[in-house]
């Protein structure tokens, strides 16, 4: 659309740039995101861990 308008080839660079960089960004809080996930799971795990067990009565 914007390729058939004189004059916008500078706004459709920069365009496909912004989005080339957001993409990368996406990327990287994709990893950010699911390696801070493992780190909550195991820090959770280790609290659970920690914790004393409780013995149930038998009936």
């Amino acid at each position: 659309m914007l390729g058939d308008i004189a004059g916008t080839a500078p706004l459709r660079e920069a365009l496909e740039t912004t989005n080339s960089l957001l993409a990368q960004v996406l990327d990287e809080l994709k990893r950010v995101n699911a390696d801070g996930l493992v780190t909550v799971a195991q820090e959770l795990r280790a609290v659970r861990d920690a914790l004393p067990v409780e013995s149930t009565p038998a009936a």
